[in-house]
């Protein structure tokens, strides 16, 4: 694994973090979790992060967390993942600027790929 982490993960799921985790592990791809908007402010500050992954459903202020990572990251790629059934916060995270913004079960699919295309 990477000294630096490339992948910025914001998540208040542990279950589902560990799933992305071990992915990005398996990969080779270094990881850091926030649990927070304000928490995202040093990782994304350090340069190293080349994809930004918020958990639409458990980030509180999801939307901010899409626009903080935007503005503080402007090269990084965001992908954001939401309950299919949320279609209002899906169009919000879409209009905030993020790059995808997939079903949570389309996301675990294309999980490998999502972390591998955006840190070559």
């Amino acid at each position: 694994m990477p000294d630096t982490p490339t992948v910025l993960l914001a998540i208040n799921d542990l279950i589902f973090e560990s799933k992305v985790r071990t992915t990005a592990a398996a990969n080779g791809i270094g990881i850091v979790t926030v649990r927070s908007v304000p928490g995202m402010a040093k990782p994304l500050e350090s340069g190293s992060i080349r994809l930004v992954i918020v958990d639409l459903n458990t980030v509180t202020d999801a939307v901010d967390a899409i626009r903080n990572a935007l503005e503080r990251a402007p090269d990084a790629r965001i992908v954001a993942y939401v309950s299919h059934v949320d279609a209002d916060l899906a169009r919000s995270a879409r209009d905030a600027g993020a790059h995808a913004v997939l079903p949570r079960s389309r996301f675990v699919t294309e999980l490998p790929a999502i972390l591998l295309e955006s840190t070559l």
